[in-house]
């Protein structure tokens, strides 16, 4: 274990991973309580609904793996080793599930508020609401599926390790250990590659909606100000907002998988707390721009005021 972990620096960043990782908790845990609720009410769900609950789900899952194997990692770095695979493809799925939950949530978002004349455009419109959770689906299962034989052979190797010792002789079966996990990287970052590619040319179309709406409306000489710009603007800032943290996300990611950073390095502090401002962030934003949730939020800390 790195000293400079409980320098004053080192705690100031463990502090910040904190705060991110109890926001996370309770703001996708909101999420999740509220649209699970409305669920068990009606056993119905609508796609946005089912996207924003599979969504915070899978951060929520997320963020206590990530806390767990820190709290391990500091305090039992004996179970740590032994656990660290679980933790590492539990993370692993998790993070690819939450990202490709957000973009097809992008995608859902930027189809309903894009107005083209395009005939492929209407005919998108009407049936989003079907096509994004079965699109979901099959990115994660296509991940499961690329991912399902590196991962039995890391497991394998593990195993072998464990019951060989870490031999002089058995250096093969550590490389192979070592090239399965960058195999799992690799694929990772592959699949989270085309997600955000299909996020930001989303938004980017969703961009050049509203340019060419507003472009058309002056020409008109009409106001810029209808109600169709103002539901534009309306989603694309928090989706923009929502992009930036993707961004960084998806550079914080390549970098702590370069070999470089290590787990417990100062530098690799960083690249956690840059990981966990999305789901965080993210969380925070739809909880403010959606209407129900907002409701809810709203009736949530008007409860405890009266409480208290």
């Amino acid at each position: 274990m790195d000293r400079n972990m409980f320098s004053p620096l080192g705690v100031f960043f463990l502090v910040i991973f904190g705060i991110e990782s109890i926001v996370s908790l309770l703001g996708n845990g909101f999420i999740t309580v509220v649209n699970g609720y409305g669920w068990l009410q009606s056993w119905k769900m609508l796609p946005c609904d089912f996207l924003l609950t599979t969504l915070s789900l899978s951060r929520f899952l997320w963020q206590w793996v990530s806390m767990s194997s820190q709290f391990l990692y500091f305090n039992s770095p004996e179970t740590y080793i032994k656990v660290h695979q679980l933790f590492t493809f539990s993370w692993m799925y998790l993070s690819t599930a939450s990202l490709w939950c957000a973009t097809w949530l992008n995608v859902f978002y930027c189809v309903k508020v894009t107005n083209f004349a395009h005939p492929f455009f209407a005919w998108l419109k009407l049936r989003i609401g079907a096509l994004v959770p079965r699109c979901l689906g099959i990115s994660l299962l296509a991940f499961m599926i690329c991912s399902i034989y590196p991962a039995l052979t890391s497991f394998e190797d593990e195993k072998c390790r464990n019951l060989t010792g870490n031999l002089p002789e058995n250096t093969s079966q550590s490389e192979a250990h070592v090239k399965s996990f960058k195999i799992l990287h690799i694929l990772q970052l592959y699949f989270t590659a085309i997600g955000f590619s299909i996020c930001l040319t989303a938004s980017s179309v969703l961009l050049l909606s509203l340019w060419r709406h507003r472009r058309n409306l002056k020409k008109s000489g009409l106001s810029t100000e209808d109600l169709s710009t103002q539901a534009h603007l309306k989603v694309i800032k928090p989706l923009l907002l929502s992009l930036f943290f993707y961004i960084l996300h998806f550079a914080a990611m390549i970098i702590a998988f370069t070999n470089s950073l290590k787990f417990g390095k100062p530098e690799r502090q960083i690249s956690d707390i840059v990981l966990g401002l999305y789901p965080s962030a993210h969380a925070v934003i739809l909880i403010v721009t959606n209407p129900k949730l907002n409701k809810a939020y709203i009736r949530v800390i008007n409860f405890i005021r009266r409480a208290s």
